[in-house]
């Protein structure tokens, strides 16, 4: 099925995180943590049916809410904190203060891979 296969390679986004992490590449980790969360959102869709593209983690959480009439409220702080790695991690412009590989700490790498675990997790609760 579709949504088993966005959700594998969420999983092994979510890996590529914990790697990145581990090798000291926290602008990595962050947007691997970010990309893990959409495809899982994106799993949960496709398995109702719903194809949706984009990016924006509030976005999806809002289609979740409000299409597939699932309670988000547990991961919306953590959609919106996530979101904004997108683009934050890899793009100069985007980090405030420095370069991308600059601004990223281990703690907050540490941070973002937890939430993107947690909201991933959720997902998986879902998928049931």
């Amino acid at each position: 099925m579709e949504h088993q296969k966005w959700l594998a390679q969420a999983l092994r986004d979510l890996r590529t995180a914990e790697n990145s992490l581990n090798s000291g590449d926290y602008y990595a980790c962050a947007f691997w943590s970010q990309q893990a969360v959409e495809k899982a959102l994106k799993a949960l869709l496709i398995s109702r049916g719903k194809v949706v593209k984009g990016h924006d983690l509030v976005e999806l959480g809002y289609i979740i809410r409000d299409e597939l009439r699932i309670d988000v409220s547990r991961i919306m702080d953590h959609l919106r904190e996530l979101t904004t790695h997108y683009t934050t991690s890899r793009y100069p412009p985007d980090a405030a203060n420095g370069l991308p590989y600059e601004v990223y700490t281990k703690g907050k790498a540490r941070s973002v891979l937890e939430m993107a675990r947690e909201v991933v997790e959720w997902v998986r609760q879902n998928l049931q």
